[in-house]
This record gives structure tokens, C-alpha cells and sequence, in this order.
């Protein structure tokens, strides 16, 4: 199904129980079906998942395969680079396997940050075949870091509030009440223990998977989506074991509500056809507290042997039983309106090709054309002062919204809102968006101006602009905000030449237009 960045082809394995046809296309083979993916090794250090697939397919394969109407996709390794680097020593906290795969890719990336950017040829890769598959369960196994506790497995469910209603409903009312139930019987489960360089006693708020992560990404098309974490200090066996009944559980309950998971995906379209805007950015929503029942171990901090602090140390045989504070929600902090139209210059292509991969309709323009579109201009921003995942990433504060006439050129791209994936759109093609592609540096080139002025020249033309008692107006105003720059001539002729004619319209205007 594609290749990676260590050269080696990405695998697809596949089982159902109608007879196969070597001629079908993936999507040929998924349409009308039930579809489950999972996906093993995005971190190869943490193996528990691969080795729990391989006993998951041969113990459903011995039984008959699953029920008609469903397919089940396993990706058997997907970071295949990162597994090439299997060592005794990769996972300092992790007990065991023997050889642990390495996180980063044949590229050094970290897969699990990489669903927008695209940065790696194995991102590539997973987009076309999920959107063949088009899956409505979706699968990522893991294994955790971070804090010490009883439980063997705790879980990620896509977080609910970023999903359709039709689906939130469905996953919270019945499917995850199902899965910690049956859980409970064999490996009591909890929501994954979102909490790092802190005992989790106290309490914790749900992981927000955001659309760089696996789940992220596919619940921005409809899939249900899971993150098996087990637990870094449980033995590999039981790592393995526990993973291999989530996925046993989460089968059985797929099966056995085929039609209200399909009607659900259905209800989860036509809502996202109806909507006007989406959510783009969340923050925790604090007011929104439950009693979590959990299980922790007591703990201390003592006094360091090593250096002047104290260390958390855990007490595992002293367990305690708590009722902590648990967050579930985030309330959306920013909403994308989808306009009639994206205009997206062709120059932007490494855009134009992640769009593609995304199967989003585009028409390109058949002549050079003068059209009136509403141009993002940015008005504050803060730039990362470190690279993360191999970008400096930009959080885009402020913009302004104007109207204009733009020239667009043969071959640059109208994208209809009026399409499926506006979802996706909204995602990545608003600038307030938290995984923008303005946010992972693909427009960085609008924040170099490239045309500039010589002062001496310059300053006979600010004092004819001087003369215009709106300029005046405004350059008093700024004067007295400014009184620090004063002194400074540059900055003073910055002013009148970002409002002459002959200030470039490109420096901070988003590439992308919109039409309404």
C-alpha cells in the first residue's frame, strides 16, 4: 500500500469472510461493508499491539473469519523504519519486550504528529489507503509513558466533543460503556491517565486529539477512533494480552451493531453537509467535572540521593481506592466558517497535494481570472522559538478580513465548500486552526517583506502622506502609543510606507482566498 521513508512498502492485511477477487480495488472491496482499521507500530517501541493482532487474526481466522458484511484491515507495522532499529535499550521506562523499535521514523519524525503536516512518505501512504478504506472504526494500539498505576490498559476514545452528535452519542451511550464493562471481567480499564511528572490522584482531564494524531485525523472524517495504552510497567504478556481483548470486545460490539454504527456514519455526513462552521480549536472545558472510580497507589516524595530535591517515589503495594475529578469535555474556542469557495493558488502545491490525498474536489480555473474574493490578512501571531516535529509552528492570534479583487491565474484551484471532508477543509485551511497548514510553517513565506524603502528618499513622500488629516490622524494616534520609537527613523517610515501604494499586498495576506 505505498511506500515509507526507509524504502520498504507499507503492508495491508486483510480479512473477510467473503471470498477475496484479485481484481477489486480496496475501495471496490470496502463499499458497502462495515470497516475496522488498525493500526500497529506507528511507535515500534511499543510492540504490544503487533504481537496482540497477529493472536487477534489467527484466533478470528480459526473461528471463521468475522461476520459477513464487515472487513477488517490490520496494518501490521506502520513506523517500519523505526522498527529496523529495534534494540535492547530504546524504551529507558518500559519493561520489556527484549528488542524495542525506535519512536522516531527513517526520518527521525514521530509519526503520531505527522496526519496534517505529511512530512513523512508513510503519512502519504496511510492517507490513500484510508481514504479507499473509508473506515468506521479506527484502531491505534500503544503503549504508555508517564505515570504509575494499577491498571494494565487505559484507553483514548476520540474525544466527544469533536465528533458529529449521531456518533458522540453512540460512542459515550453504548460503545464505551460496553468496552469497559466487558473489560472489567479480565483487565479493568480506565480513560487513559492523562497526566506527566505528577501522580494522577488528584485527578485529570481527558487526552484531546487534536488532527495531527491518528485519531485526531480520522475523526475528522467520521471514524470511530480508538488509542489502546498499556501500561509501560506491566509485563509484555500482559501488555499483549489486554490489548488483545479490547480488540476481541471491540469486535464483538462492532458485530453486533453493524446497522447503528452505519446509521450513525450516515447521520454523521449529513450533519457535516448541514454545518455552516466547524470547530477549530478547544480548550478544556473546566466547569465539566465527573467522579472518576479509581484505582492508585500511594505515594511519597523523598528526599533525592542524587541532587538537592525531593523524588515521587510509588508505593505498589499500597493500593488505594479513589473517587478522583475527571474532565471530559473541551468547548471549542475557535469556529471556521466554510465559504462557497477555497481559491488556492497553484503556486502552493505541496498544499494542492495533501488536499488531493484527502480526495477533496478541485477545478481549476481555465483562464486567468480577475475575481472578488475576502483576503485574511494577519494582524498577530507568535512564532515557536523551537522546531517541534521538524517545524517552527505559528499560533495566529488576530487577523483581518478584507474584501478586494485578486488575479488568479490558469490552472490555480477553486475548491468547492458544497463538498464531502469540509470538515477536513475547515481544519486545515482556517488560519486560526490549532493544525492549520499555516500552523505547521507551509505559508511561511508571507511573514518576509520583499520590497522595502531607503529612508532618505522615503521621507519626502511620508510628509506628503502627512498632509491627509486621515493619515494624520492615525500617525498621532500611533505616536503616542508608540513613544518608544520615536527615535526611530526606520520604524517611523515603516509607518507611512505600510499605507502607501507602494507597500506590497502579499506581505502577511493567507495565500488562500475565500469566495461567498
Amino acid at each position: 500500500m505505498g511506500t515509507t521513508d526507509c524504502g520498504r512498502p507499507l503492508s495491508l492485511f486483510l480479512i473477510q469472510k467473503e471470498a477475496f477477487r484479485a481484481e477489486q480495488t480496496l475501495s471496490q472491496l470496502a463499499k458497502g461493508k462495515l470497516v475496522t482499521l488498525i493500526n500497529n507500530g506507528i511507535h515500534p517501541g511499543e510492540s504490544c499491539g503487533m504481537d496482540a493482532s497477529i493472536m487477534w487474526a489467527n484466533n478470528l481466522l480459526a473461528l471463521g473469519g468475522p461476520a459477513e458484511g464487515h472487513l477488517i484491515a490490520i496494518i501490521p507495522v506502520y513506523n517500519i523504519g523505526g522498527s529496523l532499529q529495534a534494540r535492547p535499550h530504546t524504551r529507558a521506562n518500559q519493561n520489556g519486550p527484549e528488542l524495542q523499535g525506535f519512536r522516531g521514523n527513517a526520518r527521525n519524525l514521530d509519526l503520531n504528529r505527522d496526519f496534517i503536516k505529511g512530512d513523512a512518505l508513510n503519512t502519504f501512504s496511510f492517507w490513500a489507503l484510508y481514504q479507499a478504506l473509508k473506515p468506521h472504526i479506527f484502531v491505534d494500539t500503544h503503549t504508555s509513558n508517564g505515570a504509575d498505576y494499577p491498571y494494565t490498559l487505559t484507553l483514548i476514545a476520540t474525544q466527544q466533543d469533536k465528533l458529529a452528535p449521531s456518533l458522540a452519542q453512540l460512542q459515550q451511550e453504548k460503545m464505551l460503556p460496553y468496552l469497559y464493562a466487558e473489560m472489567a471481567k479480565s483487565w479493568p480499564m480506565v480513560p487513559y491517565v492523562n497526566v506527566f511528572g505528577r501522580p494522577p490522584n488528584d485527578g485529570y482531564a481527558a487526552f484531546l486529539d487534536s488532527p495531527r494524531y491518528a485519531s485526531g485525523y480520522t475523526s475528522l472524517f467520521h471514524s470511530l477512533g480508538f488509542i489502546t495504552e498499556a501500561h509501560m510497567f506491566k509485563s509484555y504478556p500482559e501488555r499483549v494480552m489486554s490489548t488483545y481483548q479490547f480488540l476481541q470486545h471491540l469486535n464483538s460490539f462492532s458485530e453486533a451493531h453493524r446497522a447503528e454504527i452505519l446509521l450513525a456514519f450516515e447521520e454523521a455526513q449529513k450533519w457535516e453537509e448541514a454545518r455552516l462552521t466547524f470547530p477549530v480549536a478547544w480548550e478544556l472545558d473546566s466547569n465539566q467535572v465527573e467522579q472518576l472510580d479509581f484505582k492508585a497507589f500511594e505515594y511519597s516524595y523523598e528526599l533525592s540521593e542524587l541532587g538537592a530535591y525531593r523524588r515521587l517515589k510509588y508505593h505498589r503495594d499500597q493500593i488505594e481506592e479513589l473517587k478522583i475529578p475527571y474532565y471530559p469535555h473541551y468547548k471549542p474556542v475557535q469556529e471556521a466558517y466554510v465559504p462557497k469557495y477555497y481559491v488556492i493558488p497553484q503556486a502552493w502545491r505541496e498544499v494542492v497535494s495533501r488536499l488531493q490525498y484527502q480526495n477533496i474536489e478541485m477545478r481549476p480555473l481555465a483562464q486567468d481570472t480577475l475575481i472578488e474574493v475576502r483576503s485574511t490578512y494577519l494582524k498577530k501571531w507568535n512564532h515557536s522559538d523551537s522546531p517541534y516535529e521538524g517545524h517552527f509552528r505559528t499560533e495566529v492570534e488576530q487577523v483581518e478580513v478584507r474584501t478586494d479583487s485578486r488575479l488568479f491565474y490558469a490552472g490555480d484551484y477553486l475548491v468547492p465548500g458544497d463538498q464531502l471532508h469540509r470538515y477536513f477543509l475547515a481544519s486545515v485551511l482556517s488560519p486560526m486552526s490549532v493544525d492549520s497548514y499555516l500552523s505547521w510553517g507551509f505559508f511561511d513565506i508571507i511573514f518576509q517583506q520583499k520590497e522595502y524603502f531607503s529612508p532618505y528618499v522615503f521621507e519626502d513622500k511620508a510628509m506628503e502622506m502627512l498632509k491627509h488629516p486621515l493619515i494624520k490622524r492615525e500617525y498621532d494616534q500611533w505616536m503616542a502609543e508608540h513613544q518608544e520609537l520615536q527615535r526611530n527613523p526606520w520604524a517611523v517610515l515603516s509607518f507611512f510606507y505600510q499605507r502607501s501604494e507602494y507597500y506590497e499586498m502579499e506581505h502577511l495576506r493567507y495565500p488562500i482566498a475565500e469566495i461567498y
